[in-house]
């Protein structure tokens, strides 16, 4: 159950002033009590004084009997119980009862403390007086002995009596003082908790929506400075929210006129957020709510966003006989994940289309340029003068040509959708010196160094042999064509992970701003020189796909005019 704060502030004050009158009722009745007592202990003391003066010659004189009518008399006029008992604890006199009828007094404590030459005092009950008693001894001394003790006693009987007196006249001042404290604590609580209540109930408004509440504090203390707090907190969320609010709408504005699909899924692969687009594709009239299985039937999405990985990842998904570009980022918050879908089915069916045209027109040129080159081989034979020239330049470009069918048939092959390479163990230093016989001519012809730097126990990875040695074969072949002097050097490396393998040339290099571009089909650098060197502009795009169909990746570092190194990383 919850208890206002008024109440706590009120019950504390309730039991600091209980506690205060309580303790003060009883400190003040101990400490008026035990005045009282010290005082007629004082006051005893000093009436020692002169019943030693009136006994000690009456002693000295053995005259018990003329003593103990004194004493009697005395006791009655002061109304205080005299006694003497000797050393032996025998009582000698007493002013109220027969000394024949009274106990051995040596063992009580104020006749012992008296004994030993000090005073003694000592509150208890008395057995012949059936009352409490305040009992105040010291000793008699006669030349300089002590003979006997002088034991005092008054009832305890009015002290009492005097403190019940008072301690009823404290407790009603007690009272009177209790009950004006508590008022004031009424009072007090109450301003107090009012400010308190002031922000609870600010609070709650604002967490209904309404953020224009505030709070006024009329103290200026610690209160006012956290009501002056809570309306900037107050003003804060306010602006906060409203700048929240616009942006929210701008970016549902902006989800919405996506043309591509949008969801946003929690862990649970509930869909948080979906525009148009989404729902037009799930066919679905909302998705929001649903699972995403609910909207999607394919079982390449569901192992795509169950996979283990964090990272972003990008696919293409096919649905219901289209295709479209599936983009997975993980939430920063690691909450869920973020699904764009761009449809590419258009994209992929030009594709399709150009690949096609490509390929027809390839395997339709390859017959007549081939009967071109063979005809034109035969009248080279006979041909001489200028005609030999013009027939040679025709054989030049008709060789050029038949290379261009030729990689443009081997990018479509590698392009194809769904084609896999044909793994096998391969030795590939093995692999590499094979393809090295082929070069072995023309690196003598230009005079060129062969170098190799190959580990010491040949690494073994599952390849398909004949697309790594078309890779090194192109890789080879443009490091001679662009090398004049100096040396090819080829290596091969290996880490826990992969095998690396470096083609380093000392040509002319590649110039920054090219570098970027040297693997798009049909780019060259030096279209002049790359033209009269037979080169068709496709050889580093099909090493790109090569690379690519087995998992690996390429990088290349050139500098004009000092040479060029090709780094190839396969994975085991």
């Amino acid at each position: 159950m919850k208890k206002p704060i008024f109440l706590k502030i009120f019950a504390g004050y309730v039991l600091v002033v209980f506690s205060l009158a309580a303790l003060i009722f009883a400190v003040s009745l101990g400490t008026i009590r035990t005045h009282h007592i010290n005082q007629t202990k004082k006051n005893l003391s000093n009436l020692y004084l002169t019943i030693e003066q009136i006994s000690k010659p009456l002693i000295t004189e053995e005259n018990i009997e003329g003593l103990d009518v004194l004493l009697k008399d005395l006791g009655n006029r002061l109304n205080t119980r005299i006694t003497i008992i000797n050393r032996q604890g025998v009582v000698l006199v007493d002013s109220e009862i027969t000394p024949e009828s009274m106990e051995n007094h040596r063992n009580r404590p104020e006749v012992i403390t008296a004994l030993t030459g000090g005073t003694g005092a000592n509150i208890r009950y008395s057995t012949t007086q059936r009352q409490k008693m305040l009992y105040v001894a010291r000793p008699l001394e006669i030349n300089g002995k002590i003979q006997a003790v002088i034991r005092l006693s008054l009832p305890l009987m009015e002290i009492d009596q005097l403190i019940n007196t008072l301690g009823e006249h404290i407790l009603s001042l007690t009272s009177v003082i209790t009950i004006v404290s508590l008022i004031i604590a009424l009072i007090f609580s109450h301003f107090i908790s009012m400010p308190v209540r002031s922000l609870n109930k600010a609070s709650k408004t604002i967490a209904s929506g309404d953020f224009h509440v505030r709070v006024s504090a009329a103290s200026n203390d610690e209160i006012s400075e956290l009501a002056d707090s809570f309306n900037d907190m107050a003003e804060k969320i306010d602006a906060s929210f409203s700048e929240l609010s616009q942006k929210k709408e701008e970016l549902e504005g902006i989800i919405s006129s996506m043309n591509e699909g949008l969801m946003v899924l929690d862990n649970q692969g509930r869909i948080l957020i979906s525009n148009t687009s989404a729902d037009r594709i799930t066919g679905l009239e909302t998705t929001r709510g649903r699972y995403y299985w609910e909207a999607f039937r394919s079982l390449q999405l569901n192992a795509l966003l169950e996979r283990p990985e964090t990272s972003s990842i990008t696919e293409e998904l096919e649905l219901d006989d289209r295709i479209y570009l599936l983009s997975i980022t993980p939430l920063q918050s690691g909450r869920g994940n973020v699904l764009i879908m761009h449809d590419i089915t258009g994209i992929r069916q030009i594709e399709k289309i150009k690949k096609d045209l490509v390929v027809n027109v390839s395997h339709e040129l390859r017959t007549p340029l081939t009967a071109i080159k063979g005809y034109t081989e035969t009248l080279i034979e006979d041909a001489s003068g200028d005609n030999k020239e013009y027939l040679n330049i025709i054989h030049r470009h008709t060789d050029r040509l038949i290379n261009i069918v030729n990689d443009l048939l081997d990018l479509s092959d590698l392009e194809e959708r769904g084609r896999q390479p044909n793994l096998e163990d391969t030795d590939l230093i093995s692999l590499t010196d094979k393809v090295l016989i082929l070069f072995k001519k023309r690196l003598q012809e230009k005079g060129l160094a062969l170098k190799t730097s190959y580990p010491h126990s040949p690494p073994v990875i599952r390849v398909d042999p004949f697309k790594i040695e078309q890779m090194l074969a192109n890789l080879i072949d443009n490091a001679i064509k662009y090398t004049e002097k100096g040396s090819i050097e080829i290596s091969i490396k290996t880490s826990e992970q992969d095998c690396i393998i470096e083609v380093k040339d000392t040509g002319i290099g590649i110039p920054k701003e090219h570098v970027s571009r040297i693997f798009e089909r049909f780019y060259v650098a030096d279209k002049s020189r790359s033209r009269s060197l037979g080169g068709t502009g496709l050889g580093l795009a099909i090493v790109k796909h090569i690379v690519s169909v087995h998992h690996g990746s390429i990088s290349v570092e050139s500098r004009p005019f000092i040479g060029t190194t090709f780094t190839i990383r396969l994975p085991f």
